[in-house]
């Protein structure tokens, strides 16, 4: 293994580095305060498709189109974390309403309704350290009038609940019990413990403003392809399209609106319009348009 021994350098110098390698600069001083706001490693990641080999840049390829995308993507970004607050909320609250009213205030501590004891017991340890440590005045009501604490219904540990929480306790549910949740959005109940996994992944990803619009996903949507609207789609499962598709799906069957699919499009589709590439680096099949999939559905 190698000892890094490069040395910083400075915003002027990072500049002159890209223009050496090929990189259009048309106005230096923006470049350098764009690079003051934006890490040079960071910006580095998007210049990668402008490149070939590594480190030399396509004729033609400029500074401002690279940022552009690089903006662009922090855009698409807080589209889709609007995007999944919704969907976030709806699963928390259909998951809370239907277990409530099947098994009860208190179901989720009922070992009988999970597969594995050790890990539903382990799940609830870690649930009540999080109320204990929660600051919400809505804790503070609870405890302070009902004995108990921290044990609380449903309905209130829904709130203190992080999603991969929200996901590990889905998981560990009883098939029937999952097959009764998922039913709403017509999906199998792997299906929807993946798709929540993958909502938590996205969310994570956005949230800590990591790169999204080309990203090979890590953890992957496992998608219906038995049911003949998704098989001829030909969606790529490691690439964000598939992903945007599973949330439209979600929102038209929980009858979410539709908007905040939309916006994320309208920015896929500027994406696409800074390079032809771009849509398949997103994911989007071949002579497939960037929009929604199941309107007539």
């Amino acid at each position: 293994m190698l000892e890094y021994t490069k040395a910083p350098l400075t915003y002027t110098k990072q500049v002159a580095l890209l223009q050496s390698r090929g990189l259009t600069v048309t106005d230096a001083a923006g470049a350098v305060i764009f690079l003051q706001q934006v890490n040079y490693y960071r910006f580095s990641a998007y210049c990668i498709p402008f490149q070939n080999p590594r480190d030399v840049f396509i004729p033609g390829s400029t500074f401002e189109k690279i940022a552009e995308l690089y903006r662009l993507d922090e855009e698409l970004r807080n589209a889709i974390l609007a995007l999944l607050s919704s969907i976030e909320i709806f699963l928390r609250t259909h998951i809370v309403y239907e277990l409530s009213h099947k098994y009860g205030a208190f179901s989720h501590y009922e070992p009988a309704h999970f597969r594995d004891a050790n890990k539903h017991s382990e799940w609830i340890t870690e649930l009540e350290k999080e109320v204990i440590q929660g600051k919400e005045t809505f804790l503070e009501h609870y405890q302070n009038k009902y004995k108990g604490f921290p044990k609380l219904p449903l309905w209130i540990a829904c709130e203190v609940m992080t999603m991969g929480s929200l996901s590990y306790f889905y998981s560990n549910l009883l098939t029937n019990i999952q097959q009764q949740l998922c039913s709403a959005l017509y999906i199998r109940s792997d299906v929807m413990r993946s798709w929540m996994n993958v909502i938590r992944y996205l969310r994570n990803v956005c949230a800590h403003h990591s790169r999204i619009w080309n990203r090979e996903l890590a953890n992957r949507p496992v998608l219906p392809c038995k049911d003949k609207q998704w098989s001829t789609l030909g969606l790529n499962n490691s690439r964000l399209f598939a992903c945007i598709i599973l949330t439209e799906w979600i929102c038209r069957k929980a009858l979410i609106p539709v908007t905040g699919v939309e916006q994320v499009h309208d920015v896929m589709r500027r994406i696409s319009t800074i390079d032809e590439r771009f849509s398949a680096m997103m994911g989007v099949p071949l002579g497939r348009a960037i929009g929604m999939c199941w309107e007539t559905k």
